[in-house]
């Protein structure tokens, strides 16, 4: 079975090349333009893991992260964030995020992220 991957990121064209992108490493990919319609689609499906973007409308990507994580504690995260002043919170530390899960926009090769998101699926196995 293909791993499931969630990409929540509320600016359209990111969310887009990264969902063909992922497809063309044979993952199902399902996208999502904030945090409220992630949790919708994890209502009714499951996923392996979550691309999030830490600027959000409404809920931010860290409390999407915390929340989930609570909820469904095998679920992996990577963030992708355009703000060069993120810092890894205690509260996202504590839920198995560490700075080799943080990619900053824009990644110029997207080939960085597909492999960070391998090698953690990986390590679920």
């Amino acid at each position: 079975m293909k791993p499931r991957i969630l990409v929540i990121d509320d600016e359209d064209a990111i969310r887009e090349s990264l969902r063909a992108y992922l497809e063309d490493y044979d993952y199902e990919v399902c996208s999502a333009a904030s945090a409220e319609e992630a949790m919708e689609l994890l209502r009714d499906q499951a996923f392996d893991l979550a691309v999030v973007d830490m600027r959000l409308p409404g809920e931010s990507g860290e409390e999407f992260i915390v929340g989930v994580s609570e909820l469904y504690g095998d679920m992996q995260f990577v963030i992708h964030t355009g703000s060069v002043e993120f810092q890894l919170t205690d509260a996202l530390k504590a839920h198995g995020i560490k700075p080799a899960h943080i990619y900053l926009k824009p990644l110029h090769d997207l080939s960085i992220l597909a492999e960070g998101i391998g090698e953690l699926l990986n390590e679920r196995k």
